[in-house]
């Protein structure tokens, strides 16, 4: 069966040559298209991408560049806008590699799991490695750094005009949310719509307590991933199909609570929280 793989990618010119080059060691035949979404990157992502088109180092590659640094808006508008007719379609992050043939595998696991919408990739590496994998044994999460939506699920997107909102800070959740529940508005989620391989997931680079960027990105994650849990908290309240296009309402309910003291953050949280609540969304 065809797939095609979207990497989302912001800012990441130093690692965005191992991904997609380990994409490639772990792809067969049934490659349409890898598409790189360069979603509002400001370094020399892009350059380095196109040097890769030039070369004809990587066949298939193909490059889409947005303004907006915002990965539920590059998620819109893959499946919107961009999305061919494959069967199945993958979606990475630029800063992990994967396991061997974990693609080809992927898309055979899926394809023959009638249930299921959606593979989720399993982490091969990481210092909580077990309790992620658990997420995705026990209770059918998906992560961003590596999952498969089937073509059907795609259309059932279309088919209801549903949107991430822009802005979303934890798009895991929300795109698990809408798989297990076939974005409909029922009580329980199906676990079977995801499925999974042990054997095929992906693996990313140990971060360093002693360095300074890896400290300031693990930060920076554990902020959004709250972030993101305050905005779901909001999300969860309504129907799917009454999700707003982007947060900035939700955000500002948000700042009020936390102003007033209903929301109790963690002190040293607090004000990296506060400044991407208040940071302006823009939409196209």
């Amino acid at each position: 069966m065809q797939y095609s793989i979207v990497m989302f990618a912001y800012n990441e010119e130093k690692n965005i040559e191992r991904s997609v080059s380990s994409i490639y060691e772990n792809v067969d035949q049934d490659l349409v298209n890898l598409i790189v979404i360069a979603n509002g990157c400001t370094d020399n992502t892009v350059p380095i991408l196109q040097s890769f088109v030039v070369s004809g180092k990587f066949p298939k590659l193909k490059i889409v560049e947005l303004s907006i640094g915002d990965k539920c808006n590059a998620w819109n508008e893959y499946i919107h806008s961009i999305s061919g007719d494959e069967e199945v379609h993958f979606f990475t992050d630029a800063d992990v590699q994967f396991t061997k043939n974990a693609f080809s595998q992927m898309a055979q696991k899926l394809t023959s799991s009638p249930n299921a919408s959606a593979i989720a990739g399993l982490p091969f590496s990481g210092r909580n490695i077990e309790q992620y994998r658990k997420m995705v044994t026990e209770y059918h999460l998906l992560f961003g750094n590596c999952y498969g939506l089937k073509r059907s699920f795609l259309e059932i997107v279309r088919e209801k005009e549903f949107y991430l909102p822009i802005g979303l800070g934890w798009i895991d959740s929300a795109i698990t949310k809408a798989v297990k529940r076939d974005i409909k508005d029922i009580d329980a989620p199906i676990n079977e719509r995801v499925t999974f391989d042990t054997n095929c997931g992906y693996l990313f680079s140990k971060l360093s307590y002693f360095k300074l960027d890896d400290i300031k990105l693990y930060i920076s994650r554990i902020a959004r991933y709250k972030t993101g849990q305050l905005q779901q908290s909001h999300l969860e309240k309504m129907s799917f199909l009454e999700w707003p296009r982007e947060l900035s309402e939700i955000n500002n309910k948000i700042l009020t609570d936390i102003e007033n003291g209903v929301v109790k953050l963690n002190p040293f949280l607090k004000s990296r929280i506060v400044k991407r609540l208040n940071k302006k969304i823009v939409v196209k």
